[in-house]
């Protein structure tokens, strides 16, 4: 069964030090991307960043485990302990701007729930990153519908290029995939083909 470790950047949203939307060379954003690359890279694994979060859905558990020489078990203590500890190095060498702590959770799905958890977490990065995107701009609409939001994000300058990012970023194995195929069922694998084989749950 796949292993799905999400982080979460404690307090990154709230904090005025840090833009999300910083993908400079040590901006946040860079950083996320620089991290989703190497470590996606190197457990051969998906990761899907965006707003102030990143999860990484391994296809074979033990291409994580067996680095951190831990037990065989995918949810223990000592998994999400040594990976955060990975990621929070990583990610702070390219972040010069604050040093972000990172909340880390473990877990297992089935393979056939991993395109509904990337959808999931997509719209849910949507849904903070187009708040963030009005907050920084002067814009607090309070409780609307995601879809008057998204209206009043158009009027604003740099949305062409927020919009690059508001639904989140999607790679495989070192590799930016496109995260508009993937929830479709354009499943890309280890063998750098695409499956359809989980279609029918779209």
């Amino acid at each position: 069964m796949p292993l799905v470790i999400r982080l979460d950047g404690k307090d990154a949203t709230k904090n005025k030090e840090i833009n999300l939307l910083d993908k400079s060379e040590t901006g946040f954003l860079g950083a996320l991307i620089k991290s989703a690359y190497y470590f996606s890279q190197k457990y051969k694994c998906y990761a899907v960043i965006g707003s102030d979060e990143i999860s990484f859905i391994c296809e074979n558990p033990m291409d994580i485990i067996s680095d951190m020489g831990s037990d065989k078990s995918p949810h223990s203590n000592e998994i999400i302990s040594v990976f955060s500890q990975f990621f929070f190095q990583y990610f702070n060498h390219f972040d010069h701007h604050k040093i972000v702590y990172w909340h880390a959770k473990c877990f297992s799905i089935p393979k056939e729930k991993v395109i509904s958890y990337v959808k999931y977490r997509s719209r849910i990065i949507e849904n903070v990153l187009v708040t963030y995107f009005l907050k920084r701009n002067g814009k607090r609409m309070g409780n609307i519908k995601i879809e008057e939001k998204l209206k009043a994000c158009e009027l604003i300058e740099g949305y062409k290029e927020f919009q690059k990012y508001k639904n989140g970023l999607l790679y495989y194995c070192g590799e930016e995939i496109s995260l508009d195929d993937f929830l479709k069922g354009k499943i890309v694998t280890k063998e750098n083909d695409v499956n359809d084989m989980f279609s029918e749950i779209i």
